[in-house]
């Protein structure tokens, strides 16, 4: 059985405040850190290419 959908609430916001937002942020990792190292060099080649196209 499925449910209908909601009715969407007009005076509601759907945004969060900014102190909520960077409670939520994840930092990114140190440089060098952010690698995947199980490539194959195909998969690396393969990377690449759609990166760079």
């Amino acid at each position: 059985m499925s449910t209908p959908e909601p009715k969407p609430n007009r005076t509601e916001s759907l945004e969060l405040p900014l102190e909520e937002l960077f409670r939520r942020a994840k930092p990114h990792p140190p440089y060098g850190e952010d690698v995947i190292d199980d490539l194959t060099p195909e998969e690396v080649e393969a990377f690449l290419v759609a990166i760079n196209s």
